[in-house]
């Protein structure tokens, strides 16, 4: 039943986000927050009070923690943590966080049953943990709590296991998927994914880990290179066949000015680029800067002299997203009929390989 009221929710249009703020007058700020990094509140969106309340109104693909963060006259007052879902979620949100009273939807009573049972590990551990850290407690004494405080931890991730098993098919489930998918082994993985596929709807974590599979599927070695255009430093557009039709390889470097093993690595690019570029070799620079003074500059001081082309817009970057760039460098050599040969090759391994095509 709890499975099929989840998929019912997820079926909803959207979120509506109704409630009250204790010390909040008219016009003051309520944000709802992501948190990342350590502890920071990441504003999504905001919301005025008047008459006393706030509202929010979006969509969600599945579900996920966010935070409300109440403010008057500029100063945090209170916040609360949510379960945010495509259904009605009511919050009183008082000073004293411990007073707030919030009213989810599907989602957040199946994600109360599950840290419910959670808790049951998680206290186990905290007992023995605090025995592992007392100083007062000679190290021999220790080795039973250090090997109880694995076994409840790996009695936890199980449970979790089981718990986004037993509620497959629901948002909460796909959102435990980020959380588990290192627990499994690789064939039960695959077997984990497939059984996630089967199911009447796909929510955004599995649909993210299917959309990169795509992704490397399509810029794996042996493919074929993925086109894109974007302005060179004067504002003209080129595209990365402008070169690759006419060198015997093309390198894509991406990089950018603030990346301090970017800039560690560029030498090596220069004495490729210098030693092969009359025999067929071009290198095109694919920036992640968000700054066209920075980047500029950069080509300068680091006597870049090959193509160059950027969105300006950083890790938004159309052309990163397209070869699945999650950091940099990062580079993809491609040969002349537009077949990806190489990738991501560093230092020596960038000279040794342009040797073995070129020399």
């Amino acid at each position: 039943m709890a499975a099929m009221l989840l998929l019912n929710a997820s079926a909803q249009n959207g979120y509506t986000i109704t409630g009250t703020a204790e010390g909040t007058e008219k016009g003051d700020t309520i944000f709802l927050c992501d948190m990342q990094g350590f502890f920071a509140m990441v504003p999504l969106d905001t919301a005025i009070v008047k008459k006393g309340k706030f509202e929010f109104t979006g969509s969600f693909d599945g579900c996920t923690h966010r935070y409300l963060v109440a403010t008057h006259k500029g100063e945090t007052i209170g916040m609360a943590a949510i379960m945010l879902e495509n259904a009605p979620i009511n919050v009183q949100m008082f000073k004293d966080e411990q007073k707030n009273i919030i009213e989810g939807g599907p989602c957040a009573q199946l994600w109360a049953e599950y840290e419910a049972g959670a808790k049951v590990f998680d206290d186990r551990m905290a007992a023995d943990w605090s025995v592992c850290l007392d100083t007062t407690v000679a190290e021999k004494s220790k080795i039973k709590e250090r090997l109880l405080v694995s076994t409840y931890s790996d009695d936890r991730k199980n449970y979790t296991k089981r718990f986004m098993l037993q509620h497959v098919g629901t948002p909460v489930a796909d959102y435990l998927l980020a959380q588990t998918q290192r627990d499994f082994s690789k064939e039960e993985y695959e077997q984990l994914l497939e059984l996630f596929g089967q199911q009447p709807n796909q929510y955004r974590v599995y649909k993210g880990i299917m959309e990169q599979r795509a992704i490397d599927k399509r810029t794996a070695v042996g493919a074929r290179y993925t086109d894109f255009s974007m302005p060179d430093p004067n504002g003209k557009m080129v595209s990365i066949s402008d070169y690759v039709t006419k060198n015997k390889y093309t390198l894509i470097d991406f990089w950018a000015s603030w990346c301090g093993p970017c800039r560690a690595e560029m030498p090596t690019v220069v004495k490729a680029y210098d030693l092969y570029h009359a025999k067929g070799f071009e290198v095109v620079g694919v920036s992640l800067d968000n700054n066209k003074e920075a980047w500029v500059k950069a080509i300068s001081q680091m006597k870049m002299p090959w193509p160059h082309m950027s969105d300006i817009k950083g890790w938004g970057c159309a052309g990163a997203a397209l070869y699945n760039v999650r950091a940099i460098p990062a580079n993809v050599l491609i040969d002349q009929q537009g077949n990806i040969v190489a990738k991501n090759l560093r230092g020596e391994d960038l000279l040794n390989k342009m040797a073995e095509l070129l020399q």
